[in-house]
């Protein structure tokens, strides 16, 4: 009677349930390291140091400037200054030994993440050509590791879960019963399932600018009110703190708070203002730490480290910081390559239809911003020099576009239920694969997460820190909780028809088809064709698994004989 009591409210609240697993899910898991990762963390400990620079640190990451004879990092400052008051919690009550601690338990793993394997002679360029130095600074790095995965909680996984939150509500007013579905696809379904659990900017920038879309949505419900002008216009300022790049949605979503029926002038004033307000941080930083808030350490990133650590800057001299006309080739290699949106995450092409269905109904202006948004960062992203901005599972500058994108998927799932459904599953498997795996998977192909997945390499979880060898062990929570969130999400979901399953079937093959060929015509150094027969099994087995459920799913509805099933499972909850 008791656990029944207890399971009453979450049965009660699945949506919110589902979002609830995820975020526990994310939070399990514990990534290893890159540049952006220690970058970030080399700021919040100069910040706790009195400092601007990062001299002491700056071996440990390339992600780095060279100012008048200090180095700096080349990130924004709100992660770090986010996460500073966390640091120094944990730094007054010791947590640095419990951190060396946790990594020397994770050593003993059956496949250690962090620990550092031994490098030849090219990867000790990385450190002045110095091995003792390589050595050194990749197990200071090791041992960093479980303080950063603390960071994390704060500077990631909870602003994931808001921004999952964000999306629910607005999909919801959009498309009631479908904003858990749309959510839960973003969290699973996109790059956004593994830069929740990692220290970047990129999640947190993201939740302030949807967080200030959702403020000027909810403003137009109602009657003007330059209050929640401001706080829009705070929050959208306060995303270019964290993400320099997210001026340009807040370009977008000033248009869109000014095309209300309503004066113009008091209302661009209102978030104006509170924009550059809510930007004042960083603009404070760059003068402390610079000499002008207009001068950026983005412009003097260090291109070659060499002996000095600064032998040559200028990595992003070509262009406005790196960004120029945007190239076909770029727009290519985004949507096709290896680590292309189309490749890795068709679901998205849905979104982009569900968007663009969205016009035709009273939202037609929510829709408006929601291609918007998705235009104006695919063309930064193929105008910039590095389209996929590193090594990461997709193109990371884009996050800011997803949780836009998401809410057309609460449009898709509704319009296009069997469509949508069958690219979300290929689009899950691959993410939930690739962040288990080897999320930095830069140009090694896809071939490296089957690999390793076969090998049992995966990523640190909590339990492998609390001394669980055993890979598959340690992530089960992980996995448990990623099917609680799918369970909650279906039950969610109300009962809707589900669709011309043939044409949702052959959509599936020809992702596959893409996906597999995709990387050979963006000219990949690995492709599926060429390297990658784990990479094809991969493939397969996504579509082989969203063809299964398709063809279960279309013979329930069959014998329902009304036509009408649950899109995942029968609910009639939300």
């Amino acid at each position: 009677m008791r656990l029944r009591r207890m399971v009453a409210p979450v049965r009660a609240r699945p949506g919110l349930a589902a979002i609830a697993c995820l975020g526990i899910a994310w939070g399990l898991v514990m990534h290893s390291m890159g540049w952006a990762q220690v970058a970030h963390f080399a700021q919040v400990r100069a910040l706790a140091d009195g400092r601007a620079s990062i001299d002491p640190w700056h071996w440990q990451t390339k992600d780095k400037a060279w100012v008048d004879g200090h180095f700096y990092s080349v990130k924004a400052p709100g992660l770090p200054l986010l996460t500073l008051p966390e640091y120094l919690a944990l730094d007054a009550v010791g947590a640095w030994q419990v951190s060396r601690d946790a990594a020397q338990n994770a050593s003993d793993a059956a496949h250690p993440r962090w620990t550092p394997p031994g490098r030849s002679y090219p990867y000790v360029i990385q450190y002045g050509f110095n091995p003792h130095r390589a050595i050194q600074v990749e197990n200071q790095v090791e041992d960093e590791t479980p303080m950063v995965w603390a960071l994390t909680l704060v500077a990631a996984v909870i602003p994931a879960v808001l921004l999952l939150l964000l999306v629910r509500w607005v999909g919801e007013r959009i498309e009631p019963g479908y904003g858990t579905v749309a959510a839960i696809t973003l969290g699973l379904g996109t790059i956004v399932m593994t830069f929740a659990a990692e220290y970047f900017s990129h999640v947190a920038s993201a939740a302030l600018g949807f967080a200030a879309f959702a403020i000027l949505f909810r403003e137009r419900e109602g009657p003007p009110r330059l209050a929640l002008l401001a706080a829009a216009g705070l929050a959208a300022g306060l995303a270019v703190t964290f993400e320099y790049p997210l001026g340009l949605l807040g370009v977008i979503l000033f248009a869109y708070a000014l095309s209300r029926p309503a004066t113009r002038l008091p209302r661009a004033v209102a978030y104006g203002v509170a924009a550059i307000v809510g930007a004042a941080p960083a603009l404070a930083f760059n003068a402390w730490a610079l000499g002008s808030p207009f001068d950026f350490a983005y412009s003097s990133a260090v291109a070659v480290q060499g002996l000095s650590g600064h032998a040559v800057l200028g990595l992003n001299d070509p262009g406005f910081f790196g960004i120029g006309i945007p190239r076909p080739a770029g727009a290519l290699d985004l949507l096709v390559a290896s680590r292309g949106i189309l490749t890795l995450t068709p679901v998205l092409a849905m979104a982009v239809v569900g968007a663009v269905l969205m016009r035709q109904g009273k939202h037609r202006a929510e829709a408006n911003v929601v291609l918007a948004v998705t235009a104006v960062f695919f063309l930064y992203n193929a105008g910039y020099w590095l389209p996929f901005g590193g090594g990461t599972p997709g193109p990371r500058l884009m996050i800011p576009a997803l949780p836009f994108m998401a809410v057309g998927l609460a449009v898709a799932y509704r319009r296009l239920s069997a469509l949508t459904l069958a690219m979300a599953i290929p689009s899950v498997a691959f993410m939930l694969v690739g962040s288990m795996t080897f999320p930095l998977i830069g140009d090694n192909g896809t071939a490296t997460w089957a690999n390793e997945l076969g090998g049992s390499i995966l990523e640190h979880t909590v339990l492998t820190v609390l001394g669980v060898a055993n890979g598959w062990l340690a992530a089960l929570p992980v996995l448990a909780a990623v099917a609680a969130a799918i369970a909650f999400a279906a039950r969610a979901t109300p009962r809707a028809r589900l669709g011309d399953v043939r044409l949702a079937i052959g959509a599936v093959l020809g992702w596959a088809v893409l996906s597999a060929v995709g990387p050979t015509i963006a000219g990949d150094p690995v492709t599926p064709l060429a390297h990658g027969t784990p990479a094809l099994a991969l493939i397969a087995g996504s579509a082989i698994a969203s063809v299964g459920t398709l063809l279960v799913l279309g013979l329930r509805q069959r014998r329902a004989g009304s036509g009408v099933d649950s899109l995942l499972l029968p609910s009639p909850t939300r």
